[in-house]
């Protein structure tokens, strides 16, 4: 009786998806998550094996499946995140010394989205100069403010976000051009001029850009917390 039902429903699965000749790996998996995304019922060892008509692909299907889901989830692993952090430090360096051109302001655009996977900072596929970041950010539905930097709860909130790899930045809302700085994964430190422990974060300054560091606390960034929010990326 089981195998007659497993028979039945393989042959509804070839009417319905039948195989097409030239088709690629990735094409078949395209079309078998399209077609049992819209016929979950369907969904089973039998019918994912008439998908493809090959234990191979079908290995590759599972095996991307998972890889799909867990991009889904989760950014860049903290490896890929410190090499990228690194990289766009240095280049920033290199274009501040070597150029003249405001695609200079760009970098802390850049270097939110590149260090947490994201595409929020982007005009017309170009990242934004920096002075663009808290207005777009204040215009998101996407981003949660956390509260203001010289709360300890909020400090916690924000390095605790950040470790989880959700995107998290500090702006100062005193400063006419809104200078945003990075809250990176990492641990807090006292800061004694604060009074508070403080996040590890990274900071690319427009002008004095010599000052620019990564893997320090934000305390480094700005003399004082007052006026300082943190924003969260849910």
């Amino acid at each position: 009786m089981l195998k007659k039902n497993i028979l039945r429903r393989s042959i509804s699965i070839e009417e319905n998806l039948p195989l097409l000749k030239g088709e690629t790996p990735k094409m078949i998996i395209v079309r078998c998550f399209k077609y049992f995304s819209k016929n979950p019922s369907n969904l089973y060892f039998d019918n994912a094996y008439i998908c493809t008509k090959n234990m191979k692909l079908l290995y590759l299907i599972i095996l991307s499946f998972l890889t799909f889901l867990s991009c889904e989830e989760e950014g860049p692993t903290e490896p890929q995140k410190k090499i990228k952090i690194e990289t766009i430090l240095e280049e920033y360096r290199q274009c501040k010394e070597e150029s003249r051109s405001t695609y200079c302001k760009t970098f802390t655009a850049r270097a939110i989205c590149e260090y947490n996977g994201v595409e929020d900072l982007k005009e017309k596929g170009e990242f934004v100069d920096y002075h663009k970041i808290h207005q777009i950010i204040l215009s998101s539905s996407k981003w949660k403010n956390l509260g203001l930097a010289n709360s300890q709860e909020s400090l916690n909130n924000a390095q605790l976000m950040a470790n989880k790899g959700f995107p998290v930045v500090a702006i100062d809302t005193k400063d006419k051009n809104k200078f945003s700085v990075i809250i990176l994964q990492g641990e807090q430190s006292k800061s004694n001029k604060w009074d508070l422990n403080v996040p590890n974060c990274a900071a690319f300054f427009p002008t004095n850009y010599k000052r620019s560091f990564i893997n320090k606390t934000l305390n480094y960034a700005w003399k004082r917390p007052e006026g300082i929010q943190l924003w969260v990326r849910k």
